[in-house]
């Protein structure tokens, strides 16, 4: 019974106290050495064979973008603009082209255009169709209203 009641209030100090750890306002920028070994770290996990390494990574360039936003990531473009065009996996290509709407940069935007009109799966071309419609609002979250519609993926990018 003294044991019962013990965890009992254990329980009820750890669910009614208020939290002592929150998230901070504002994060530490990252070192010349610590942005140095990101940048390898990532390189080589686009560069590897499994698909669960590669969308982690695109998730960390989304993060570490949103996150860091004064953050030099230019070098993350190239492959994935690679893995929007020649993955296999339509979930990889998909988000390849949400990590994309978070740089200003119009060979991302082309490229995510096109894949909304040339992708032979349905659902990377709708997604990628929605993305070139909201590109100019690239801060907010990639629309998220339209990435479940079951509209038709060959309309134009600009909306029509």
């Amino acid at each position: 019974m003294v044991t019962a009641l013990g965890c009992f209030f254990s329980f009820a100090v750890l669910v009614l106290s208020p939290p002592t750890l929150s998230a901070p306002d504002t994060f530490e920028t990252l070192s010349p050495h610590r942005t140095d070994a990101l940048r390898a770290n990532i390189e080589r996990n686009f560069a590897d064979r499994s698909p669960d390494i590669r969308a982690g990574t695109i998730q960390l360039v989304m993060e570490l973008r949103d996150v860091h936003p004064a953050l030099d990531m230019e070098y993350v473009i190239i492959p994935l603009l690679s893995v929007l065009k020649n993955d296999k996996s339509p979930e990889l290509r998909i988000l390849a082209a949400c990590a994309l709407l978070r740089f200003d940069s119009e060979r991302a935007r082309f490229a995510v255009s096109r894949r909304a009109l040339y992708d032979p799966d349905e659902r990377v071309a709708r997604r990628c169709a929605v993305l070139s419609r909201c590109w100019k609002d690239a801060r907010k979250p990639p629309c998220p209203e339209g990435l479940g519609s079951s509209s038709s993926s060959r309309r134009s990018v600009d909306g029509r």
